[in-house]
């Protein structure tokens, strides 16, 4: 424990594990920008402690893992938990996501913790019965965190989360700018991806739209980097189109935003995204971005000005889009330029680390009435 926190008051983060991701980026970051808050913030997972366990120790912050299932129900998961707040006795509990919350804010409220809050990582699945036991859930909480205003739609419009209790905080994203824009061969269109190979991220029809791009004789290449259960599937799909030379699958990269740098455009074909910290980071270092219109995406980009948007984002919608770009690829830089303009500075970590210091510290003062949406 950092000993210029000790007599700072103490937020405990539960988050389903801190592996890798983008949940648990967000708890990398805040440990990594914590000298710049009013809290101390110590940080377990339910599941496994990581990669984002260790570089949170780095930082100097505490992090552990419970070595419990994070399926819900799970009353060892909750029993673990409060014997880690009646431990730390922690001002404040944040919780990461779908497990976490179940849990964390159960524990939280049979503990105690003066103020209890969940974050909605994205925007759910819910069956009706998850939506009624969720809405149970919430009523736990003092607030929940909604990381794009489209999750905090969603969670209000389905009878969640009451609209006073629902607060939107964009996700940190931390850009990264190359000192050198490497792209590829100029008489190439190089496509980027980053991200679960699973079935909301929509890799599939991505590759079946290069295919046609390709047969078009478009010079096109596909780097996807990420991993997940339609990587086979995947592979078998690149084999059936003889696209060997025209798409590459990297895996999982600790930093993929080497990769998307060197591409002429990064595209988000995701069937559901809460925000889309790829698509930030890809912006922040001047790829020009197409993405389909849900989630945080449409808060992110404006259409023909910061990058593109796409409504049907099936292999069909996804050629179609592709394809009226590369004609219109002379623009590519002046779109790059523009997002990059658009995402600097709106997504600060310091401006999140403050966005939680004042979140926190006016619902202990007792003055919930004082947060901003």
């Amino acid at each position: 424990m950092n000993p210029d926190l000790i007599n700072k008051p103490v937020v405990l983060h539960i988050f389903t594990s801190l592996g890798f991701g983008g949940v648990e980026k967000r708890g990398e970051t805040i440990a990594a920008y914590q000298q710049h808050a009013r809290w101390e913030h110590v940080f377990y997972a339910i599941d496994y402690c990581g990669d984002a366990c260790e570089k949170i120790r780095s930082f100097g912050a505490v992090a552990h893992g419970l070595s419990c299932s994070p399926k819900i129900p799970n009353m060892y998961a909750i029993a673990a938990i409060f014997r880690v707040i009646k431990k730390i006795k922690p001002n404040v509990i944040h919780t990461h996501g779908a497990e976490a919350n179940f849990h964390g804010l159960i524990a939280a409220w049979l503990a105690g913790v003066p103020i209890r809050i969940g974050e909605e990582i994205g925007i759910p699945n819910h069956s009706a019965l998850a939506k009624k036991v969720f809405r149970q859930v919430y009523r736990l909480s003092h607030r929940v965190v909604c990381i794009s205003n489209a999750v905090k739609d969603w969670l209000i419009n389905n009878n969640e989360v009451p609209v006073g209790k629902a607060v939107r905080i964009y996700n940190p994203v931390e850009l990264y700018i190359p000192e050198e824009q490497l792209r590829g061969p100029e008489h190439i269109f190089r496509i980027g991806f980053v991200g679960r190979l699973e079935p909301v991220k929509n890799p599939l029809a991505l590759v079946e739209a290069v295919a046609r791009l390709r047969d078009e004789n478009v010079p096109v290449e596909l780097w996807i980097v990420g991993d997940g259960s339609q990587r086979a599937e995947l592979e078998k799909r690149i084999e059936k189109h003889a696209l060997q030379k025209n798409a590459r699958l990297f895996g999982y990269r600790k930093n993929p935003i080497d990769y998307v740098s060197q591409c002429d455009l990064y595209v988000q074909p995701s069937l559901s995204e809460g925000f889309g910290i790829a698509l930030v980071e890809a912006m922040g270092c001047g790829v020009p971005v197409l993405a389909t219109s849900v989630g945080g995406a449409p808060e992110i980009i404006t259409h023909g000005e910061t990058g593109w948007l796409i409504d049907q984002p099936d292999a069909s919608g996804l050629y179609k889009a592709l394809i009226k770009i590369w004609r219109q690829r002379q623009n590519l830089p002046a779109i790059g330029v523009a997002g990059r303009l658009a995402v600097q500075g709106r997504f600060e970590p310091t401006a999140y680390i403050e966005e939680l210091d004042f979140l926190y510290s006016s619902l202990l003062a007792g003055k919930p009435q004082e947060i901003a949406n």
